[in-house]
Parts: C-alpha cells; structure tokens; sequence
C-alpha cells in the first residue's frame, strides 16, 4: 500500500472520495516566474466539496513533503489524508485507496494535469478530471460547477459521463493515439464549460478509462 499520512478524521462520512493530485493540480505553477501557488478559488470550494466528497491527496511526492507543502499553503486542513509516493508504471492505484477508505469508486471523482500520472490505474469506475490542458489554470469554482452538473445528470459518475457525452457533439478528430494509448470515442461537451468528454484504453490498463478534459 502507498505511504499515507493520516490529516484528519471524518466523523459522517460520504460515500465518495475526491481524489486530488498535488503539484500541478492543487499547487500549480507560474510559467514565467516557475513560483507555486494554490488553486484559484480553492479555500472557498474545498470546504465546500468537502461536504459533498472525503478529499484525499495523491501524490507522486514523498508524504512527509507533501504534507509540509501543503500546510505551507494552508490547504492541509482540508484533507483527511495524504497518500503519497505512488509509483505506477501508468496512473495511480485509487482502487486500492479507496478500499483503504471505505469509498465507492464509481460515487468518487479523481483529479490531476498530467494524463499518464492520474490515470485511475485499477478501477474503471473513477472519472479522472484532466486539468489546466487549455492556456489558463482553472479555478476551483469551474470545478465546483462540473461537479454539480455531473451530479444532475446521473446517480454515478461514470453514468453521468455518459449522459453527458450523449448530449454533446461527436469529437473524431480527438480520435486516435494519446501518450501511448488510444482515445477510442470522444465528445464535446454543451454543459457550459469548455470540454472534452473521452474513452482512453492503454495496453498496461484493463479496461477502458473515463477521462473529462476541462
């Protein structure tokens, strides 16, 4: 099992998890200036998803660091634990955190900015939310209102990524190789945001993946 460290406890419980990886996601960094900062928005949403989700960092880093980066930015607070040094050959094993946790996969939701590294790597059923792929880092307000819309538009959220790729616009020309895998169906999204809804298969993963580009 990966190195953890446990922030705090969650006395009523939710059913899901909101998985969130750290450098680049929660911490990011200015492309000129290479200086760490928090996500836009998030001492407000976080407390807020909070009530929806248990939040849980992951993370490459080593524990001990992460957790020290994070108080540093005052984000440790809003985490019941931090599970770092997650060394996958592709993606990360939140299958096995979230056994760990008692936490539904397909009620839980991942978050990451680099493809290959936040893959769920042993569960089909955790949509991986794929961020700040456009020219502007994304607030934790826009992530916040997908949340909400994917709760509106099924009881899980795989289903609610379906219902909403079958409201969206067929995407072929996203169609094809990505990283070395293969994005087999794709869609773009009409729930208000800038999306990419897409199927991703790899040859190191069994089954096919959820991935929402936002």
């Amino acid at each position: 099992m990966p190195d953890s460290a446990r922030v705090s406890d969650s006395s009523a419980k939710p059913s899901g998890a909101f998985l969130w990886d750290m450098a680049g996601t929660l911490i990011s960094y200015d492309g000129i200036t290479g200086r760490p900062d928090t996500i836009p928005g998030g001492e407000e949403v976080l407390p807020e998803l909070g009530k929806l989700f248990r939040l849980f960092v992951t993370t490459g880093d080593e524990t001990d660091s992460a957790c020290k980066m994070l108080q540093g930015f005052d984000l440790l607070q809003h985490f019941e634990a931090v599970y770092g040094d997650l060394y996958t050959p592709l993606g990360k094993p939140y299958g096995r955190i979230l056994r760990d946790v008692g936490c539904a996969p397909e009620q839980s939701l991942a978050i990451g900015d680099r493809l290959r590294s936040d893959l769920p790597a042993d569960t089909p059923d955790v949509v991986l939310l794929l961020v700040n792929q456009y020219d502007e880092v994304v607030n934790a307000g826009m992530i916040r209102f997908l949340v909400n819309q994917l709760r509106a538009h099924g009881d899980t959220f795989p289903a609610a990524f379906h219902a909403c790729a079958a409201m969206g616009e067929p995407d072929p020309e996203a169609v094809g190789e990505l990283q070395g895998g293969q994005i087999t169906q794709a869609w773009r999204s009409k729930v208000g945001l800038r999306l990419r809804l897409f199927e991703y298969k790899h040859s190191l993963l069994d089954g096919k993946r959820l991935v929402i580009q936002i």
